[in-house]
């Protein structure tokens, strides 16, 4: 039988500690996959975001036909930069402060390309009409954020629905 010295004991009960390279290196390209794929999720235009700024657009179109209802007055909005829109009543022109109407804003990314009005584009004039009885001419209007295009759907009740 032979007898195993210090040395040769320490060696083999010895205990790996440690990563090697290649180990540290498969990690860190795992880490840095993983990482692009967050960077780019996070970055990207996001479809879904777009359709709830189209929903948020539609409803907006919704608030301001009602609003035109409750008042008893004509409203006229132009869609052209931004959303800024005109009431008449009793015989004079105000300018319809959107703030106290609606809880939230018209979504400054969001840009109007056309609007359709029974049929008929109106590019040169982006501009839409609420009547006080309620009562709609259909219209569509085709917005985009730059990446995304959709059209938004008025009927003749007032409703207003996004046409995927």
């Amino acid at each position: 039988m032979q007898h195993l010295n210090a040395k040769t004991v320490k060696s083999v009960t010895s205990i790996r500690t440690g990563f090697t390279l290649l180990e540290i290196i498969i990690v860190l390209a795992i880490i840095g996959i993983m990482s692009a794929v967050v960077v780019v999720s996070i970055t990207a235009p996001s479809h879904r975001k777009f359709m709830a700024l189209a929903q948020k657009a539609a409803s907006t179109m919704e608030v301001i036909g009602d609003q035109a209802v409750y008042t008893n007055s004509v409203i006229i909005c132009d869609l052209k930069n931004g959303l800024s829109c005109q009431s008449y009543k009793n015989g004079e022109w105000n300018t319809l402060q959107l703030s106290r109407i609606l809880s939230w804003q018209w979504p400054s990314t969001l840009e109007v390309l056309q609007i359709n009005a029974n049929g008929v584009s109106t590019q040169s004039e982006l501009k839409i009409r609420f009547l006080p009885t309620g009562s709609f001419n259909p219209v569509s209007i085709q917005i985009t954020d730059g990446h995304y295009t959709t059209w938004i759907d008025g009927n003749v009740s007032g409703d207003f629905k996004i046409n995927n």
